[in-house]
């Protein structure tokens, strides 16, 4: 299929293969992406939503081609959010809750404007670290809700966390854990080089958090990157976002800072009795692959544990499930495009 066109939607600039051909009860699937990589990254999956009568809609977010710059308040909250103090810790929390209002307005427009069917419903998935920007509409949703307009909720069937690495989720580092981005020895330049072959790579982790492996990716199947073509790479790579500095990486060194993604993803998955809303029937789907690096793998045994520790605890934990794509990577989606698909939209249930 040929390329989609990039859309202004909002403050987005989106993909959307549209309605399915005859369809007018369907899925739609809309796609966040995460650390750099931006929507390009997903153009495989688009080309199978008319196959299975799926709407897939791809999302450039803010600072991200064709979509909006943020503004110099947005920015100053950012730079404040450095600070190691409480004063820096409520920025960030007011940045994250604007980023998820962000997402709120979108989806708002976009289900008015284009009619999506209720029955069908949307599954918003947030890839890597698109995830902390669906946590943060989760989080404050209710609150958007009631500033009026068309309450999204009941068309939001599932939120996705697709391979999030553990400290989008707000968790805590593993001893021993490797990244080349903080590699000492070989400097942040030469790490940023390094990173593409080590987050596209493949690794053979046990089954439990001792056997993960934490530093190097199989021979067989190649990385990811290595596989793409430099036209591949540039249509759906952007890194000045996640350049020192600028928004994506002041966000997630202050996030992880101030612990601003743990106080998030907890107000996003358990749910206040005391105050119950159309947003608590919103389920969760965690969708992991086991193959991708140890930084994702991780996440998910942090959160699952988590969970059922608050739910032995009692706490009214939102409904969840756990889908392993066994022999994925962190670019499951680029490699096996169409069983990806399958399983991001509820279909399968592993690759």
């Amino acid at each position: 299929m040929p390329p989609l066109p990039l859309v202004k939607y909002g403050a987005f600039a989106i993909h959307d293969t549209g309605a399915p051909t005859g369809k007018d009860t369907y899925q739609t699937l809309v796609m966040i992406h995460g650390f750099s990589w931006h929507s390009g990254i997903f153009s495989r999956l688009a080309s199978y939503a008319e196959k299975h009568s799926a709407r897939v809609v791809l999302v450039n977010r803010r600072d991200y081609p064709g979509s909006a710059s943020y503004t110099e308040e947005e920015c100053r909250l950012l730079k404040a959010g450095s600070s190691p103090t409480p004063d820096g810790a409520a920025s960030v929390r007011e940045y994250l809750k604007a980023r998820g209002k962000d997402l709120h307005d979108f989806l708002q427009e976009f289900i008015s404007k284009e009619k999506i069917p209720q029955a069908g419903g949307i599954t918003l998935a947030g890839w890597s670290f698109g995830v902390p920007f669906i946590t943060s509409l989760l989080a404050y949703g209710p609150s958007f809700s009631s500033q009026g307009g068309l309450n999204i909720a009941p068309y939001i069937h599932t939120v996705l966390n697709y391979d999030p690495p553990y400290h989008a989720l707000g968790y805590p580092s593993l001893e021993g854990g490797y990244n080349p981005l903080v590699d000492p020895i070989i400097g942040p330049e030469e790490g940023a080089k390094r990173f593409p072959v080590w987050v596209s790579g493949y690794y053979g982790h046990g089954e439990t958090v001792s056997t993960l492996e934490l530093r190097d990716p199989l021979p067989e199947p190649k990385p990811t990157i290595i596989t793409m073509s430099p036209e591949d790479v540039q249509s759906a790579l952007y890194p000045i976002p996640g350049n020192p500095g600028n928004s994506d990486s002041s966000l997630l060194m202050s996030g992880i800072q101030h612990g601003s993604f743990k106080e998030t993803r907890e107000k996003a998955y358990i749910l206040d009795a005391s105050a119950p809303s159309a947003w608590d029937d919103i389920k969760l789907r965690h969708v992991w692959c086991d193959q991708s690096m140890w930084e994702a793998a991780y996440g998910k045994f942090c959160l699952e544990e988590d969970l059922k520790e608050a739910e032995k605890a009692g706490k009214n934990v939102r409904s969840y499930e756990v889908i392993r794509i066994k022999g994925g990577n962190h670019f499951i989606h680029w490699d096996k495009p169409e069983h990806t698909l399958l399983v991001l939209l509820g279909v399968a249930t592993e690759v």
